[in-house]
């Protein structure tokens, strides 16, 4: 044994997996779960011109009473319904606004640039300016203070005239303005302990902050050096920590805190703000009872609570990084809503609306998180290790990251596979990291810089290591890793043994090794393998597929579920046929289990994890199903993007934390579900008329009465849900006309055509995302008759010529059925156009989004077995060196060669043939036919077509050349297995291509 060898395997003699305990060994210390308050990103709702606001932007926004939320633009004042954003109509309010506001009785106020303000009472909107005796038309903001008996007074701030107030229904200027600067004002507030009680604050542009105590009247610069010469852009009264807190935004000069023990300052130089361009700030509650500071800035939306900062921008999903506005809400059901006003529109996050959060975007720009690891930090918290796709590896602790950098030995860029811990028998922690191309960095205990480990796998670009074990076995200790491209190692006493794979040549795939002890006390090692289920008796790998029973042999997911009684089952996770498991009491006898379990939402499932009430997550590549055990089995609950899941497709790393916590990698970032937080929802929403027209006419009141000879009426409803409104639904009845209720649907208006006279009621109901009933609302409806349908009329024409009257009816009524088959036709016809969206969003769901080609899921589909045997030819083609181009030209130009790769394939492949890409630089071809010449003339033509393809990468004088190699093969497909061996065949001709040379074309031929 060499002595480098004897040095390793000394170190791993001291070696224990992370999550393994040692027998008789104190039961461990409970520890804080890691907060995730400071830790997740909002999940942000946008509305923007698709949903009805300009594009002018948004400078401000309300809440009403209501629930109806009101935007002031420099288009208007506008209104969100629940369902879209409309403006006003009327004329007077349709100038550049700059706030809107909601005073203590309900009203909302719109301020206006040049035209003076307006008020809406809850039924019409009243304008005012210097023509109806307004001391000014540059109205600025609005604010509210109240006096020691608890009187409010209202305020306006001018941009000319100093400050306003209302006062009996009039307004009229500040006695105090004599004692202001000539200066616009810009902010208002008042504080109840801080200073003196009930004390008054200003802010204005370019003079700083001015005050005054009550019962004053003129006001007084505070003397900070630090305002002087500020533009103060908000001010914000709060009590934490049992102490009153001014906050101060400021134009240029960063966020301020004023308290009785003195000013603290934030800035974008010392403290990380994203700018020192502060536009105002709000403030939620949080779980200890003190408030969480939201700062809208010109560089993103940002977060303070104590010393932590965090910043959410375009990345987390703002449309814009200039927030102008942010306003909490407290909604009925006792949630903080955040509404964003910006120059691309309006934002909204519900806060604590999801048990979802969104630990880390690390890797969202390309492939998300592939490893992560949540351990004990030795100060009875947690901490967490995140690492991803071309972001390298990152730690959170003690509310801050830390990003591991070239001189602790990880690239800060790295395409990073799994994290992973494990300890020695003091406790102590060893941290292994993989990286795409086959190198493992080591962190020993007590220091702080990785460092390679050597190892006997070459170190190809697509080699990784997917997962190591250590093991005590026969009184020795090894070393288990699992690996991308050659399978299963092992390292004891210093030396490595290389487990060949089962078929010689072969891909050989190891995902994850688990060691279980069966009831004799006898360690097994299995394997999660594209060969199947492996298993290791101490001698000698066997791989257990088709002939376990397994419907695909292609493992991605393993885990170790003991059932209700007892018997040792493990979880399987497949890339084509979901779950799977198989009871291991006895190793030497595996046995699947027939029970079946409810369909996935995605045939690709990896690592099952359960929790303490034996509830099973199961991730995938289209969400997250939740199985919960009853009687006969499992209840199904899948979780997507609508229930705050980061994003829909899961990478291959699961866990389940000591606090029942569930977390996994996306290809969108971290997610985690803490059942926690779920929120059962049964609060009734607000259902609201919000518009009746006759003949495309608005009408004002809480009725309809339809003069004769008019034709078609409308009738508007909103319900005011504030998160998931698209899952709203609605249904209608007209009382004295439809049988019944209608059926359910989206639709939130209800019009009709030439109603017979006579009086209505239209009933309305409603009920939002959780199936909460709202109270139902009633429309009285009047149709008028006309002349010649009044009772003396009839009776006339009945006695004048009776026949005639006869024929008068029934010619009526058959067009008053005629019209209604009209209306019944025009409901089919707006249901078959949905039909047809929902159908157009179905193929949009096949698309790879960045070459246009289908994806995974449509390439399964087309080669899954039919009733009928499907002739097929696969070609598996991959690009050559494709990382090293793409580390040494940037993503940009790696997607322009993925993107020309697929202009070749579908120039080469023709109109039967199915062009997929099936993942990174991987792509795929299926064509219609078994004969093995036409397939390798195609992808002879793709190869060469992408060989002849000239790429112009910026800052190259010459153009670049890429090639592929491609694997063929060819089979009837009848079962799932033939599609199984179909996939095989052709990564074993593509395996073959690339081991003699890349940049060829290479047919399977069976043995």
């Amino acid at each position: 044994m060499s002595r480098a060898g004897t040095i390793l395997w000394v170190l791993l003699c001291c070696a224990v997996p992370a999550a393994q305990a040692s027998a008789g060994a104190t039961a461990p210390t409970a520890v804080r779960p890691l907060d995730l308050t400071d830790l997740e990103a909002p999940a942000f709702t946008n509305f923007g011109q698709d949903e009805g606001l300009p594009d002018a932007g948004v400078s401000s926004t309300c809440v009403d009473r209501e629930g109806f939320v009101w935007g002031a633009t420099p288009a208007g004042v506008y209104r969100y319904d629940g369902r879209r954003w409309a403006a006003v109509e009327d004329p007077a309010l349709r100038h550049s606004a700059t706030h809107v506001f909601v005073d203590h009785a309900g009203r909302v106020w719109a301020a206006f640039r040049n035209t003076g303000l307006a008020v809406y009472d809850g039924t019409r909107w009243q304008a005012a300016s210097t023509e109806t005796g307004l001391p000014s038309n540059q109205i600025k903001h609005f604010a509210e203070t109240t006096d020691a008996s608890g009187q409010a007074t209202l305020w306006a701030l001018t941009w000319d005239r100093g400050l306003m107030r209302l006062r009996d229904g009039r307004w009229e200027l500040d006695p105090g303005n004599a004692s202001l600067p000539a200066d616009p004002l810009r902010s208002m507030a008042q504080t109840r302990q801080l200073g003196a009680p009930g004390r008054q604050w200003l802010g204005t542009n370019a003079r700083g902050l001015w005050y005054r105590d009550a019962g004053q009247v003129a006001w007084r610069r505070w003397e900070g050096h630090q305002f002087d010469v500020a533009q103060v852009e908000d001010l914000m009264p709060i009590m934490q920590h049992g102490r009153e807190e001014l906050w101060i935004a400021t134009y240029t000069g960063g966020l301020w805190r004023l308290r009785d023990d003195g000013l603290r300052h934030w800035s974008h130089e010392r403290d990380g703000l994203p700018s020192n361009v502060i536009y105002n700030v709000a403030n939620t509650a949080l779980p200890d009872g003190n408030r969480a500071i939201w700062v809208a800035t010109r560089a993103g939306l940002v977060r303070l609570h104590e010393d932590t900062l965090q910043v959410f921008n375009r990345r987390q999903g703002l449309r814009s990084d200039v927030i102008r506005d942010v306003m909490a809400w407290r909604s009925p059901d006792g949630l903080d809503v955040l509404w964003m006003a910006s120059d691309w529109g309006v934002t909204r996050t519900v806060l604590g609306a999801s048990p979802w959060v969104i630990a880390s975007l690390m890797g969202s720009d390309a492939l998300g998180v592939f490893g992560f690891l949540v351990e004990p930090d030795g100060q009875g918290g947690e901490r967490l290790w995140v690492s991803s796709s071309g972001e390298g590896l990152s730690l959170y602790q003690g509310r801050q990251w830390h990003h591991f950098g070239q001189d602790e030995g990880v690239p800060p860029d790295a395409n990073i596979g799994s994290v992973i811990a494990t300890r020695d028998e003091a406790g102590r922690s060893t941290h292994w990291v993989s990286l795409r191309g086959g190198v493992v960095l080591r962190r020993l205990p007590g220091q702080s810089r990785f460092a390679p480990m050597a190892t006997p796998w070459k170190h190809t670009e697509g080699e990784l290591l997917y997962d190591t074990l250590v093991r005590t076995y026969e009184g020795r200790r090894e070393q288990w890793f699992a690996t991308r491209e050659t399978g299963l190692y092992r390292l004891r006493d210093g030396a490595w043994t290389h487990f060949p794979p089962p078929v010689s040549n072969a891909p050989w795939r190891a995902l994850r090794v688990l060691e279980v002890v069966d009831g004799l006390g006898r360690s097994w090692l299995w394997a999660a393998t594209n060969h199947g289920l492996a298993r290791f008796d101490g001698t000698r790998w066997d791989t257990l597929g088709a002939d376990l029973g397994l419907a695909d042999s292609n493992i991605i997911g393993l885990s170790l579920i003991p059932d209700a009684s007892g018997r040792q089952v493990l979880w399987l996770g497949t890339a084509s046929a979901g779950a799977a498991r198989v009871d291991v009491s006895d190793p030497r006898a595996p046995r699947l289990l027939g029970e079946s379990l409810p369909p996935p939402p995605d045939p690709s499932v990896y690592n099952a994890q359960v929790d303490r009430r034996g509830r099973v997550y199961l991730c995938t590549n289209n969400g997250v199903q939740l199985l919960t055990p009853n009687a006969h089995g499992f209840d199904s609950r899948i979780f997507g993007r609508h229930d705050g899941l980061l994003h829909q497709e899961c990478n291959y790393v699961q866990y389940l934390d000591p606090h029942d916590r569930f977390w996994t990698g996306t290809l969108g970032g971290l997610a985690v579900y803490d059942p926690k937080r779920e929120l059962h929802d049964t609060q009734p929403k607000p259902l609201r008329v919000t518009g009746l027209k006759i003949d495309g006419r608005d009408v004002a009141g809480p009725s309809l009465l339809v003069p004769p000879g008019k034709r078609e009426i409308r009738v508007d409803y909103a319900l005011l849900s504030w998160f998931r409104e698209s899952d709203s639904r609605f249904r209608t009845q007209l009382l004295g006309y439809d049988a019944m209720p209608g059926a359910w649907t989206e639709q939130n208006f209800r019009s009709f055509n030439a109603l017979p006279p006579g009086h209505y009621r239209l009933r309305v109901e409603a009920r939002d995302h959780a199936g909460n009933a709202s109270l139902p609302v009633e429309v009285p409806i009047t149709i008028q008759a006309a002349w010649w349908q009044t009772r003396g009329a009839r009776i006339a024409a009945v006695m004048a010529v009776l026949l005639a009257g006869y024929g008068l009816a029934a010619w009526r009524t058959r067009r008053l059925r005629e019209q209604r088959r009209a209306l019944e036709q025009r409901v089919r016809e707006r249901t078959a156009e949905l039909h047809e969206a929902n159908e157009r969003l179905r193929a949009l769901s096949y698309r790879d989004e960045l070459t246009g080609l289908d994806n995974r899921r449509r390439l399964l589909e087309v080669v899954s077995p039919a009733q009928e045997p499907l002739p097929r030819a696969l070609i598996l083609l991959d690009v050559d060196h494709f990382k090293r181009f793409n580390d040494r030209f940037g993503h940009l130009a790696g997607d322009e060669a993925l993107r020309q790769v697929a202009s070749a394939m579908r120039s080469c492949a023709g109109a039967q043939a199915t062009v997929a890409r099936h993942g990174g630089e991987e792509f795929a071809c299926v064509l219609p036919t078994t004969d093995a010449r036409h397939a390798l003339d195609v992808a002879e033509c793709i190869r060469g077509a992408v060989a002849a393809c000239e790429l112009h990468v910026p800052g190259q004088d010459a153009p670049w050349h890429i090639t592929i190699s491609a694997g063929v093969a060819v089979a009837t497909i009848r079962t799932h297995e033939d599609t199984l061996r179909l996939f095989n065949d052709a990564d074993l001709a593509l395996y073959q291509a690339k081991d003699q040379g890349r940049d060829q074309v290479q047919l399977h031929r069976p043995p």
